[in-house]
């Protein structure tokens, strides 16, 4: 399936929007380093890397260094981009949920004074007051910091939360990435459920059985790769590793040699291509699709397909659904399994 006209429409308008508003936040630098990049089976953050690195050739950006948050280390950077602009990789992580990612972007902002660094497009969550005010104080005082957030809820929340920055709003970078053509193998009643298992669920959707589906076919999983693309997975991932580990002596042991910066690069575009591939087999194989994951969502509008979503534990979904996503016509929002049940069967019988 492909999107319909005023879709396509729609997204380049959106795509348009973005790319004036990250030129505005980069300036008219050339060189960046890209910080914070995705190594893990997540596929929503795969898609975030696959639209950034689409917008990126938009603007005629140079990945000067590539880092995750194992492998950052600021003097590399420092030599392999002297000057440049500095980007955090977009999500939804900024917070005190996913506790890794904030230290790691916190102890970015103390260990890069001199560079401009660029947050791109992310949904905030602060469950604790005063673990938002600290980091309000270590990121306010970096002298050139930009935050992108995107949907107003999170503008909202950083408002009141982190008054010493002054976000901007810009849409989700993995409505950037364009899907390739896959081969069409759904046969007219296959539904795809894709339900969270993490901290973020709430929605019940991993809990629905096979009947649940009224007469589809019911496939339910959760992001990962299987078969081959496995493989390559944790191949790939073992060297990262291996990279990792060698970083770790290399503080005690100047002279340890580590992987140079080309291969990291192909490490992990690897590691990003192998979770959309994935990805795209399972909605390759679907009718209708539901979900609670943001970026299950966001890959069915890209391919096309009608699709309900529910929410994650802090609104994330709902937020940007009701800002944009929501207008395409694939999209469908549901409060609960029971609504998202009786829109299934709405979307299966027309």
């Amino acid at each position: 399936m492909r999107l319909s006209q005023s879709d396509a429409e729609y997204l380049h308008t959106l795509r348009d929007s973005t790319e004036h508003t990250l030129r505005a936040a980069i300036g008219d630098v050339v060189d960046v380093a890209l910080l914070d990049a995705p190594n893990q089976t997540n596929v929503g953050d795969s898609l975030i890397w696959a639209g950034e690195m689409a917008y990126f050739r938009r603007l005629g950006l140079r990945i000067r260094y590539v880092a995750d948050i194992a492998s950052f280390d600021p003097e590399a950077l420092r030599r392999a981009m002297p000057s440049g602009v500095v980007l955090l990789h977009g999500g939804g992580n900024f917070g005190d949920l996913w506790t890794g990612h904030q230290n790691h972007r916190e102890r970015i902002v103390r260990e890069l004074p001199e560079y401009r660094i660029v947050q791109l497009s992310q949904s905030i969550f602060f469950a604790s007051e005063t673990r938002a005010a600290e980091a309000d104080e270590i990121i306010g005082k970096h002298p050139d910091f930009h935050l992108l957030l995107r949907d107003s809820l999170s503008m909202e929340r950083a408002a009141k939360q982190l008054p010493s920055l002054r976000p901007v709003f810009c849409q989700d970078m993995a409505l950037g990435f364009d899907p390739p053509r896959v081969r069409r193998t759904a046969r007219g009643q296959d539904l795809l459920v894709i339900a969270r298992q993490d901290k973020e669920a709430m929605s019940g959707l991993h809990d629905v059985d096979d009947d649940w589906g009224a007469g589809l076919h019911v496939t339910s999983t959760d992001w990962h790769s299987e078969g081959w693309l496995a493989v390559r997975y944790r191949v790939a991932r073992r060297v990262m590793k291996l990279h990792q580990f060698l970083l770790r002596v290399r503080r005690r042991l100047r002279w340890t040699p580590t992987l140079p910066q080309w291969t990291v690069k192909r490490l992990i575009v690897s590691l990003n291509e192998i979770n959309i591939a994935g990805a795209l087999r399972w909605y390759a194989a679907a009718d209708v699709v539901v979900v609670d994951r943001l970026h299950a969502h966001v890959l069915a509008l890209l391919l096309g397909i009608p699709h309900v979503a529910l929410d994650n534990n802090y609104r994330k979904i709902g937020a940007v659904f009701d800002d944009y996503t929501g207008r395409f016509s694939t999209a469908n929002y549901a409060v609960d399994t029971a609504e998202a049940r009786a829109i299934v069967q709405q979307l299966t019988t027309r």
